[in-house]
């Protein structure tokens, strides 16, 4: 069976790719304790196998796109997806934590083919016009996998291991694979002649220097900073400080990343009636608001599982009403180099993402007598960041490269 581009099949590959790599996060989460007390690990050592799997799909960002571009986005996909598997399942067998630190950078290197290629073969299919509605019905759908995994992890977790969390994945992995192996040709249209560090270099420089690129991709990577630093510090904050289960922290996290969801759902109400670009400007006032809302909390002793994750659902919220639209104006400016524009924008989701939990992990080793301090004062620069940078679509002027 073959997965003819723009129908449902394909929508939901598109879906799945998109999904695996925030999966992978998301139910690794609630078993980050465990895997201290398994391996002998202090909670900044464990925080390091996120950080490092951050780093390794920031990194993996850079060459998917142009690969894609060069050989085809279907041969380039197949290779990511084998590595991925076979790492993931490398994983759960790690004897200690200096092991899984380097496999997970490993990991993070294959599970970036599937955000970067699937940005890049929803760009094949659909036209720049399209590209926001699309992306953010797509982003609601693959935010469904991400919702359930800190409570499939917390389930793994205490009724297995932390190590069957990478077993469940490595599976999805396998699957995804051989599903593209079977069903998916080539979509790109517009293979580059060359692949070569010189034209690399002017693609992407020409990218870097149009300001309407980079009010898309900066302020979606400051977002992503501030989602994966409260990922990071969350999980230690409630089970640690507060006593809660793997499992239960599954459950309540489920409201924060319900939190994306109904900003998913809110932006795809707006599209046709807000220009995508206002919506991007005017999203990071979430980020503040919550980052002020639990400042208030705790410095006033509120110390409950809510004063954590309430402003935590009003920071995904807002993130949920940025990733489609700065995805869709970042990868759609360039039909022709949609794998080098989608390299660029993930590595700002994961590079500026590995940013925000390595400043999480700094702040809690310092450690506040108020205990969701930390995590406030690490992301604010962010938010006020975030603010900033969306500021560069404003008058910038119209970008050559869009198509009809």
């Amino acid at each position: 069976m073959t997965l003819k581009p723009r129908s449902a099949a394909y929508i939901a590959l598109l879906v799945a790719l998109g999904s695996f790599g925030p999966l992978t996060m998301s139910i690794y989460t609630p078993v980050m304790p465990s895997v201290g007390h398994d391996l002998v690990a202090t909670p900044d050592n464990v925080k390091l196998t996120l950080t490092t799997y951050m780093i390794g799909f920031a990194v993996g960002q850079l060459f998917y796109g142009p690969l894609s571009d060069r050989y085809g986005r279907r041969p380039v996909l197949l290779g990511g997806l084998f590595f991925f598997t076979l790492t993931t399942f490398a994983c759960s067998f790690a004897p200690s934590i200096g092991g899984l630190i380097g496999l997970r950078i490993l990991q993070g290197l294959g599970a970036a083919s599937g955000s970067v290629l699937g940005r890049a073969l929803t760009r094949d299919a659909y036209t720049f016009q399209e590209m926001p509605l699309v992306m953010s019905w797509i982003s609601l759908g693959q935010n469904i996998a991400p919702s359930l995994a800190p409570t499939i992890g917390g389930v793994l977790g205490e009724w297995a291991s932390w190590r069957a969390t990478f077993w469940f994945v490595g599976g999805f992995g396998a699957i995804l694979f051989l599903v593209v192996l079977a069903g998916l040709g080539e979509t790109n249209k517009f293979r580059s002649e060359r692949l070569d560090l010189g034209s690399l270099m002017r693609g992407s420089g020409e990218m870097l220097r149009d300001r309407r690129f980079l009010g898309h991709i900066l302020p979606l990577g400051f977002a992503f900073a501030m989602n994966f630093g409260m990922l990071a510090g969350v999980p230690f904050i409630l089970q640690e400080s507060l006593g809660f289960s793997p499992r239960e922290f599954g459950l309540i996290v489920l409201l924060s990343v319900g939190g994306f969801t109904a900003g998913t759902f809110v932006n795809n109400r707006l599209m046709g009636r807000v220009a995508p670009s206002t919506i991007i400007q005017h999203s990071g006032w979430f980020h503040v608001a919550a980052l002020i809302g639990m400042a208030a909390l705790s410095l006033s002793g509120v110390v409950t599982w809510w004063a954590i994750v309430g402003p935590h659902m009003v920071l995904s919220f807002g993130t949920g009403m940025i990733v489609a639209n700065a995805n869709a104006g970042a990868v759609g400016m360039y039909p022709k180099l949609a794998g080098t524009a989608s390299s660029l924008a993930g590595l700002a989701q994961m590079g500026m993402g590995a940013m925000g939990t390595v400043t999480v992990a700094v702040l809690t080793i310092i450690g506040s007598r108020y205990v969701a301090m930390p995590l406030v004062i690490g992301l604010a620069p962010f938010a006020i960041a975030m603010l900033w940078s969306g500021r560069l679509l404003r008058k910038a002027p119209p970008t050559s490269k869009l198509d009809s």
